[in-house]
């Protein structure tokens, strides 16, 4: 069964001073039109192009074909058991020792050879001798299984359409044969935790069907013990068994029981593979999804029960859902200026962004998709996977798995901007409930305190199987997400309770694992390092590998991580006698290095040159995501991290994959260069990568069904319009304002606890209007894109609110708990 969230007393009063409604109207005008359907007029050919919904926990992906369709069913748990034996971390601490004598030689791979081999041994001790390959295997996620639903037709199906209902969450299919117009309805249920169907027939027809549940073809050997399908009269069950039990001693599985609620006609189970219906008006399917850690100790009788207290009625289920999931989804909306209601279907939007058309119309439905998507595959127990909460294959690529260098970092990045404490919540447990494992992983790997990250991982454990790979900065990068929210909302609870003991964990690790290799010039190394999957330019060539010493990213994680523990600290006034020794810390760390081309180099040590072609931008993590280079504060490190990325440009960005498109972008925004965001957002648009779901893949085609880009667009698009920082917010920072020429975004956070109640911007008057409503009563330096001339209040008798012109900004008194209307000229 799902969670239920539970907020303190104070979340709730900020969530409930931010949440605000989306509203209809023009495109720029007091009531922006944004888009809320994702419709196909075309028939799917692929599972990638079916359609979803979900509850944070349970997932469906309707295919919507008229008369044989298939509903895949997924959930956050569906993870295939990966090994027999629970996975341990390698007892690396002495090898580690041995491989960083080599590295001071200059000895990189060898040292990496080293830990290679130690790893192999060590395995071969914990799991056997007949144990082979470099590390036991991920967990994979796989779909649980699949309703199929096959309805009769009187004649071709014609006027065919189906419909995701970003609003509620529904799906709905639509066509047309000589009896009339046919309608099959489908959502999760955010409140009553089951999906529900609904198949209505026209008005003196109806209902022939035969439903029926199906193992998800494709499972490898070994994957399932058993899987049990039983259809009666009125009910479907499904009960399946894992294969491999991870060293337990009973193997874990899930259930699942729907009841049929036929009105009118006939139903009847035939020879236990299928519900057979006919004569009927309507049919109404309600079916609950359990994981079971005990697969033996499945309660289809418990299900039973909780199904038959529930209301019989399709519309009186979804309300209360619709209710809910609603108002989350509109707490933040963008219109871009475009006229969602003149395009047709997501196929005609897709090709016309090919081209180069229909870009408003095209971003717009992209926010709102990845609004979309958070909050059905992000709200759960587990925070979304590289495919989020969905997926048709046993054996996905990279298992379908978390992955803490960029993928799950990107996912979470629109979160607490927009508005959406629910996942903040829920990625903060998925953290929480890893710790155990990732402080083992400290000890065991470098002898330190604190916590350490595998790359990636899935949710049943989080021991180190990638020893080879050694991702130091995970933590401190995942735990970046929890200040930022503690900026946007400032909510000192979370502060207390998560943000600071997740900081605290990466900091006690760096206090202990910095001092283990020698300093240079009286700064630490970090040895070892990585800036995920790149390796530097060095020499000699036989010594190349991804395994070196100070890489920028993990420096700039490290500073970022002792910056925020120590302001976040003080802000509660708790650890004030650790904050001298981590000040000691940040004072000792490597500065950044900028290289002959004038870039930001990507490894701040002697002999490591620049490899520019690739899709990973981990280096400029002190632009984005971290506060730390701006032009104020660093001006020439603003300038050289400019240059860095338009290396990665000029050389082809590596793979030039959806994520690695989406990190440049999140940069170039924070670079406030609008060129170049305008750039990013047309390389985007203009290669397949959507689906006709309007979800995206990870490489073109499109190929790999992955929704980095999927989760990460409304962060784009809104760090486009708004840059934060306390004490600071600059409207339009990036903004291409000849592309997007009008527009209004609502219900954004911006750093330092204020809600953008509205903005709205047209460039060919050259106005720009703000409603502010901050917590507390503060004075911040208010900027836009381009010189703003002038800044008034809307009510004359707060003019005195308003100060100064200066070029570099205007300072602005805002109230507490009280909105404050600005009219702006540039």
């Amino acid at each position: 069964m799902r969670k239920t969230l539970v907020f303190s007393v104070f979340t709730l009063a900020v969530a409930g001073a931010f949440l605000l409604p989306a509203s209809n109207g023009l495109a720029g005008a007091k009531n922006p039109t944004i888009p809320t359907r994702v419709i196909s007029t075309s028939p799917p050919l692929r599972w990638e192009d079916a359609m979803v919904s979900g509850n944070g926990s349970t997932g469906i992906m309707v295919m919507g074909l008229p008369l044989e369709d298939r509903i895949i069913v997924n959930h956050e748990k569906f993870w295939v058991v990966g090994n027999d034996f629970r996975p341990k971390t390698p007892d690396l601490r002495e090898a580690w020792k041995e491989a960083r004598v080599m590295a001071q030689k200059g000895r990189y791979l060898d040292a990496d050879m080293h830990i290679v081999e130690a790893v192999r041994r060590i395995n071969k001790e914990l799991y056997g001798e007949n144990f082979t390959g470099n590390r036991p295997r991920y967990d994979r996620t796989h779909p649980g299984f699949h309703l199929l639903v096959s309805t009769d037709s009187n004649g071709s199906p014609l006027g065919y359409r189906r419909e995701m209902n970003l609003e509620t969450g529904e799906i709905s299919v639509f066509w047309t044969d000589n009896r009339g117009d046919w309608v099959r309805r489908i959502f999760v249920s955010r409140t009553d935790d089951v999906i529900v169907m609904e198949l209505t027939a026209p008005a003196g027809a109806s209902v022939a069907a035969n439903l029926r549940l199906a193992e998800a073809p494709g499972k490898l050997d070994g994957d399932m013990e058993a899987v049990k399908i039983d259809h009666q009269d009125d009910e479907i069950y499904l009960h399946a068994t894992y294969g491999r039990k991870m060293g337990k001693k009973t193997a874990e599985g899930y259930q699942a029981l729907a009841r049929v609620i036929v009105s009118g006609g006939s139903y009847r189970a035939v020879a236990e593979e299928r519900l057979e219906i006919s004569g009927a008006a309507s049919v109404l399917v309600i079916m609950c999804i359990e994981y079971l850690d005990v697969a033996a100790k499945a309660d289809r009788e418990g299900l039973r029960r909780s199904l038959s207290g529930l209301p019989g009625d399709y519309n009186e289920l979804l309300e209360p859902h619709a209710r809910i999931h609603g108002e989350m989804f509109n707490r933040v909306t963008l219109d871009l200026g475009g006229r969602p209601e003149t395009i047709t279907s997501s196929e005609e939007l897709i090709a016309r962004a090919l081209k180069g058309e229909s870009l408003a119309e095209f971003f717009e439905l992209m926010h709102a998709v990845g609004r979309y998507a958070l909050i059905c595959g992000g709200t759960g127990e587990m925070a979304p996977t590289l495919m989020g909460l969905w997926g048709n294959e046993w054996d996905p690529p990279w298992d379908g798995r978390y992955t803490f260098d960029a993928n799950l970092n990107l996912a979470i990045s629109a979160v607490s901007q927009g508005n959406l404490p629910d996942a903040m919540e829920t990625y903060a447990a998925f953290l929480e409930r890893n710790l155990d494992d990732w402080r083992k992983n400290a000890k065991l790997m470098y002898g330190c305190r604190g916590s350490v990250a595998d790359l990636c991982q899935g949710w049943r454990h989080g021991a180190v199987l990638m020893a080879t790979y050694p991702w130091t900065g995970g933590v401190g990068w995942l735990a970046a997400y929890l200040y930022d929210h503690y900026l946007f909302t400032g909510d000192r609870e979370f502060l207390r309770d998560h943000t600071l003991p997740m900081l605290r964990e990466a900091a006690d690790f760096y206090t202990d694992f910095l001092p283990q290799y020698p300093e240079l010039d009286g700064r630490y190394v970090f040895y070892p390092s990585i800036s995920p999957e790149n390796v530097p330019i060095m020499t000699p060539l036989d010594q190349s590998t991804n395994v070196v010493p100070n890489s920028t990213g993990e420096i700039a994680i490290c500073r970022e991580v002792f910056t925020n523990l120590i302001a976040g600290s003080r802000e509660l006034g708790i650890h004030e006698d650790n904050i001298p020794d981590w000040e000691k810390i940040l004072d000792k760390l490597p500065d950044y290095v900028i290289n002959e081309d004038g870039a930001l180099a990507e490894w701040a040590f002697p002999g490591l040159g620049d490899k520019y072609n690739h899709r990973h931008s981990s280096h400029l993590y002190p632009v984005w995501p971290g506060l730390e280079i701006s032009p104020d504060r660093s001006p020439k490190l603003f300038e050289a991290a400019r240059v860095a990325l338009e290396k990665r440009l000029e050389t082809g960005l590596g793979n030039n994959s959806a994520h690695g498109i989406m990190h440049v972008s999140l940069v170039a925004a924070r670079l406030k260069n609008a060129d170049l965001m305008w750039r990013m957002l047309t390389v985007f648009a203009q290669q397949p990568f959507l689906n006709t779901s309007f979800f995206t893949c990870h490489n073109i085609g499109p190929r790999i069904y992955n929704l980095d880009a999927t989760f990460s667009m409304p962060a784009v698009l809104t760090e486009m319009l708004v840059y934060s920082e306390p004490g600071l917010i600059e409207l339009l920072p990036s903004l291409p304002r000849t592309k997007f020429r009008r527009g209004t975004l609502r219900g954004l956070l911006a750093r330092g606890g204020i809600a953008i109640e509205e903005l709205s911007w047209n460039d060919t008057l050259g106005a720009v209007n703000v409603t502010f409503r901050s917590q507390t009563d503060q004075t911040v330096k208010l900027r836009l894109g381009v010189y703003l001339r002038y800044v008034s209040t809307e009510s004359p008798v707060e003019r005195d609110r308003v100060s100064g012109s200066e070029r570099d900004g205007w300072t602005i008194h805002l109230p507490a708990g009280r909105s404050l209307s600005l009219q702006c000229r540039y």
